[in-house]
């Protein structure tokens, strides 16, 4: 019995996509260094974890950013959650990467989850979830995403529960409360994590409608209406308490809409469309592989039953990614969210091919045996190789191993002193933070202060250097105080 259920036409096909999720994302989250704004997301939360900080108010370092008193580049929903992790878990840098591993884990399962949703009375196409799996992870920004504490990762979650249980409300003419208020919340919590951005499931009902015309209109409105009426009732709650109104307010006014106005990543609005096609490019070009393979094994499909559903979850795919054209704020890793519906979308597509190639599978063909050993044998390679990156460094070695030095060096919860030609090197301030606890400030005004070996700045005379053997930064102690 238990062969019969392990050994199945798909089971090697599973074993690759898990192999393929740890190797690439795995090898460089055991490794210390993350990007920056991930670095900057971590030690946020894991200040709130040490008590510096209020949910509401979280705290970076003693000046924050943008002369603000507290953190508010995001909103606090993602710092809350992982300060838990580090209050359970302990300080470890592995507690972030645990997390982000996680919510990796878990939007696979729920690609899986709507997958098996949308094929429900298809027991063979409902197998193919391992499918829609491997498209999303091999998009290039989402791997690297994962790989870093990216807050996408984390809405991604929400957004994609959000839509799983609207697509299930699709399910009938009647009205599915119970449905509506839980995709209701997840945009809710979506949104409480990256802002505006998270309210793109709304769209879902009238993608639905235009897709297939399955419900009439009326219903349709009053579907999305229901929906929206959960954030909006929860965000007229929170603004209606002194203390979360100010949070809100501030990311809202002071920082989302001052970066959209004020400080923008591209010169053309247009640029998320050329990345989303060139981030899709392994996609489509897995797509003509598929149908070379079917052209030339002579494998006859209709396309034309799934031709509304790959349209429907392309269509949120672009409803998710498009509307950053809105701003001249773009970068890749907002497309995040919308990855699992464009690779469900593709997915849909050649499942009628793939599904003819699987089912030629014969498992007591010596070859199948061979497909599942290799299988097998990647998935140990992928896990192996991924513990063996154990205690190196994936990026920022040089500044790495003097934060290491120096933090040794230093009183934890301290402030140290810099040139103001150094206030905007991130890197340096986000580890310094995350790992001992230490904000910079730029004067001389405190017993530490830390200057880039590169730049020619001497700094007063009543400060000694340090003696280490630090290869980007060197550390100098103030002798004396100040008269």
């Amino acid at each position: 019995m238990l062969k019969k259920i392990i050994l199945t036409r798909q089971t090697p096909f599973w074993i690759l996509a898990f192999s393929i999720l740890i190797v690439l994302t795995l090898p460089k989250l055991i490794q210390d260094g993350m990007f920056m704004d991930a670095m900057l997301y971590t030690s946020v939360s894991h200040n709130l974890s040490l008590g510096i900080g209020t949910f509401w108010f979280p705290q970076f370092s003693v000046h924050n950013l943008a002369g603000l008193s507290s953190f508010h580049e995001q909103p606090p929903l993602i710092f809350g959650f992982q300060a838990i992790f580090f209050k359970i878990l302990g300080d470890s840098l592995y507690v972030e990467r645990f997390y982000t591993f996680l919510t990796l884990c878990i939007t696979a399962f729920l690609i899986q989850l709507l997958w098996k949703e949308i094929y429900k009375n298809d027991q063979k196409l409902k197998r193919l979830g391992w499918l829609p799996i491997i498209l999303w992870i091999t998009i290039p920004v989402c791997f690297w995403s994962y790989s870093n504490n990216m807050h996408e990762n984390s809405m991604g979650i929400f957004t994609l529960s959000a839509v799983l249980f609207i697509f299930k409300s699709f399910d009938t003419d009647k009205a599915h409360l119970k449905l509506y208020l839980r995709a209701g919340f997840f945009i809710f919590l979506a949104t409480l994590s990256k802002g505006l951005p998270g309210f793109f499931p709304l769209t879902v009902p009238f993608l639905y409608w235009l897709s297939n015309k399955k419900k009439t209109l009326p219903n349709i409105l009053s579907q999305t209406f229901l929906i929206a009426m959960v954030p909006i009732i929860l965000y007229a709650f929170l603004f209606f308490i002194p203390e979360s109104k100010e949070s809100l307010s501030t990311y809202l006014f002071k920082r989302a809409l001052h970066r959209i106005s004020e400080v923008p990543t591209v010169d053309n609005r247009f640029w998320i469309l050329y990345r989303l096609f060139m981030e899709l490019i392994p996609q489509i070009l897995f797509v003509g592989i598929i149908f070379s393979i079917a052209k030339i094994k002579k494998i006859k499909f209709d396309l034309s039953e799934s031709i509304s559903h790959t349209l429907f979850f392309l269509s949120i795919g672009l409803s998710a990614s498009i509307p950053l054209m809105m701003t001249m704020v773009q970068k890749g890793f907002y497309m995040v969210p919308s990855f699992p519906f464009f690779a469900i979308g593709i997915s849909i597509f050649i499942s009628p091919i793939i599904l003819q190639l699987t089912d030629r599978i014969n498992i007591r063909n010596p070859s199948y045996k061979k497909f599942l050993l290799i299988s097998v044998f990647l998935f140990i390679g992928a896990t192996t190789f991924s513990w063996m990156q154990k205690g190196k460094v994936s990026r920022n070695k040089e500044l790495l191993h003097d934060v290491y030095l120096m933090g040794s060096m230093l009183p934890k919860q301290s402030t140290v002193s810099i040139p103001a030609e150094l206030w905007s090197q991130w890197d340096l301030q986000c580890y310094l933070i995350r790992y001992f606890n230490i904000s910079l400030e730029t004067n001389y005004q405190n017993r530490f202060c830390i200057i880039d070996k590169k730049i020619q700045i001497t700094p007063p005379a009543n400060f000694k250097k340090v003696e280490l053997k630090t290869i980007q930064y060197d550390l100098y102690k103030q002798e004396w105080p100040h008269p």
